[in-house]
């Protein structure tokens, strides 16, 4: 046997049905062990599905990219799956086919230059016989898997190589991330909509902050707003005196989202912090103030707010540093 290929789905739920019906088709090679197939239907209760689904993703030996225009509108699936498998067949890891399931703009997409299934690029819900579609991609991944995985075909990696595959694959992750988020901010007329998906994309950065802790420094300094804004989203979590500065000037140049999670990176800081570092957090929250005081002259803000809040708990910290440190009467 040529080894069995660990096969992912990436699809919108829209089209669960159609992603079930292709399975069909591929039953019997999963029967025979030369196929396992993982799509996020499969995540058991209580599982965390964003690192799942990151671990299979980076396992996979074959990306099924399951095509249509609810695909091409997801942010998830056709920013940071689609980041990350592109990057992983790029560098010959995984296998990625795309499989045109319903008419859509697949032309204009990242992975136009990989061979798409049905070979006429002819949707299979435009076909008059649907079957015949699916027949005929599960007779293409059929002959796929009769070679062996890539996986299979690379030396074992030592603790130390694997830990660098691991890290390289968080980067990946979280610029995938970065891209959504700029797209969103660019495509995005400026709305409650257009922030709550902002947010969205913010919080799944942040379930990577452990993971991408060892990526802060190059974080901080990129160009690219959506990484500064994972960088941002590490320090909401863990506090250096050595990124304040960062903070501040993010607060003072940066647009309010990015700003607003800066500010509350600091406020986070100022109880995360040692009593050591008050006076330089107290110089940054004075030095972000001032800048967007400038920028904004009469009128209040989140990120003042925030920034305010975060004044009064140095204040009440510091004054309980103090007490700390004197000696009994």
């Amino acid at each position: 046997m040529a080894g069995t290929w660990n096969v992912f789905y990436s699809y919108s739920h829209r089209d669960a049905q159609l992603r079930d019906e292709l399975a069909k088709y591929l039953a019997p090679l999963t029967r025979q062990g030369r196929l396992v197939e993982w799509y996020d239907r499969k995540i058991e209760p209580g599982l965390q599905w964003e690192s799942v689904i990151s671990d299979k993703l980076g396992s996979a030996d074959l990306i099924l990219l399951l095509v249509s225009a609810d695909f091409l509108a997801s942010d998830y699936c056709f920013g940071v799956e689609m980041e990350i498998a592109m990057q992983r067949v790029k560098n010959r890891e995984a296998k990625g086919v795309p499989v045109l399931l319903k008419p859509c703009l697949w032309k204009e997409s990242h992975f136009s230059e990989l061979q798409l299934l049905p070979r006429e690029a002819k949707p299979v819900t435009s076909w008059p016989s649907p079957e015949e579609a699916f027949a005929g991609i599960a007779d293409e991944i059929n002959a796929i898997t009769k070679e062996p995985p890539p996986a299979s075909k690379k030396p074992a990696r030592d603790a130390e190589q694997a830990v660098t595959a691991d890290l390289t694959l968080v980067r990946d992750q979280i610029i995938a991330y970065a891209r959504v988020y700029e797209r969103i901010r660019q495509q995005m007329a400026a709305s409650d909509a257009r922030t709550a998906k902002m947010q969205e994309v913010f919080d799944r950065m942040k379930t990577l902050a452990n993971a991408s802790f060892p990526l802060l420094s190059e974080l901080t300094c990129s160009h690219s707003p959506g990484e500064k804004l994972a960088a941002v989203s590490i320090l909401e979590c863990y506090s250096s005196p050595k990124y304040l500065g960062f903070l501040a000037g993010l607060i003072r140049s940066e647009q309010p989202f990015v700003g607003y999670h800066a500010a509350r990176a600091m406020e986070f800081a100022v109880s995360a912090m040692e009593s050591r570092f008050y006076s330089l957090l107290r110089q940054a929250i004075d030095e972000a103030t001032s800048a967007l005081e400038i920028a904004i002259p009469g009128s209040d803000s989140g990120r003042k707010n925030i920034l305010n809040r975060a004044r009064a708990s140095l204040k009440e910290a510091t004054e309980m540093a103090t007490l700390r440190a004197q000696p009994p009467q």
